[in-house]
């Protein structure tokens, strides 16, 4: 499948708002779990049935329903009937090719977004689509499977004391777009120093091997870059939000993610010009070598021409050629052809050929 541009042709023809996965089905079945807290309450509970869990939405308290897995129509029609959404924001969840964005439905905010995963097998970034759905005390979150990404948020909501406790679903949304953006630093961060090790190797080693690695790494960064260039509309969209589900509080809090993204943009940025200019340098390198050995084999084949034409002299086969019959007359030539070799030698270092 590929990396930039996803297949799209299982929609083609397809009204909007029609409910069609097209992505790869990571999960067998989705899994629910859902958080629900506040000063003096925490609870959490996973099931992998949508009915189980609609208790958990009588209580006032703030609540977070993560979704692991978004092949499943039926379920996510299901939650959409439940939430009241927009057929729109539905497809949106299915489709994980989407562009990240943020949509304002008045009653609610639907935000898609790109959580980067490291590959281990491959060390190729894979990038995962995760929809949030913002509501009036209540925070939805769709993934394509589940993930270790937010288990800092919920060991954080799990402490009886802390701020997150003592806040609402838009503090929570807060929390989890900033996890995201650490995780953008830390495999930028990992991409990164693998591109600087390979500074000194262009130099010192430019072989067909290192050519491929910065090949590979420039499509890592254009990777990143895609997926991480559209959150920073997402995040000035969110800083100047007037919607009544951010409170005023915590929208100083969105304005510390908009420093954190200029650091991991400006990072990209930096590290696409580097594995650039490496591959610059490795041709001009891979010239430089050329260069040398042209150099030489060019004055090696000019020593030898002068050589040539006095060895060519001496092997026609003209029966009266006075020196043929001398006693010494090979060794004379021997030594002749030496000098001349030697004096072109000497005048190319004089010209500072070689």
């Amino acid at each position: 499948m590929a990396r930039f541009l996803r297949k799209h042709d299982k929609k083609a023809g397809l009204p909007p708002g029609e409910l069609v996965f097209t992505g790869q089905q990571r999960v067998e079945n989705s899994l629910l779990r859902c958080v629900v807290y506040g000063p003096e309450q925490h609870t959490e509970t996973t099931v992998s049935n949508f009915d189980e869990i609609l208790s958990c939405f009588d209580i006032e308290n703030t609540k977070w329903l993560n979704i692991d897995g978004v092949h499943d129509s039926v379920l996510i029609k299901q939650i959409g009937e439940r939430f009241d959404l927009s057929t729109l924001a539905l497809e949106d969840v299915q489709d994980i090719g989407q562009r990240p964005a943020l949509v304002d439905f008045q009653e609610y905010l639907f935000i898609t977004m790109k959580i980067l995963i490291d590959n281990d097998e491959e060390e190729r970034v894979r990038a995962e689509q995760i929809s949030f759905v913002l509501g009036d005390n209540y925070l939805l979150s769709f993934q394509e499977q589940s993930g270790s990404i937010f288990d800092p948020v919920r060991r954080r909501i799990s402490r009886p004391k802390g701020r997150i406790r003592q806040r609402g679903a838009d503090y929570l949304l807060y929390t989890l777009i900033d996890c995201i953006l650490e995780n953008y630093l830390a495999i930028i961060e990992r991409i990164g120093e693998r591109i600087e090790d390979m500074e000194e190797e262009v130099i010192d080693n430019p072989d067909a091997e290192l050519l491929e690695e910065i090949n590979f790494y420039r499509r890592e960064i254009a990777y990143v870059r895609k997926a991480v260039r559209p959150v920073r509309d997402i995040i000035s969209r969110l800083n100047k939000s007037e919607s009544e589900l951010i409170d005023s509080a915590t929208g100083t809090y969105y304005k510390e993610l908009s420093g954190m993204f200029e650091q991991i943009f400006d990072s990209v940025e930096i590290y696409k010009e580097m594995v650039g200019d490496l591959y610059n340098t490795y041709n001009m390198a891979i010239g430089t070598r050329l260069n040398e050995t042209m150099k030489f084999l060019t004055v090696f084949a000019t020593i030898f021409i002068p050589l040539t034409f006095l060895a060519g002299i001496y092997g026609m086969n003209f029966e009266f050629i006075p020196e043929l019959k001398y006693k010494y007359g090979y060794f004379i030539l021997l030594g002749v052809m030496s000098l001349v070799g030697l004096a072109m030698l000497g005048y190319f270092r004089r010209k500072k050929w070689i």
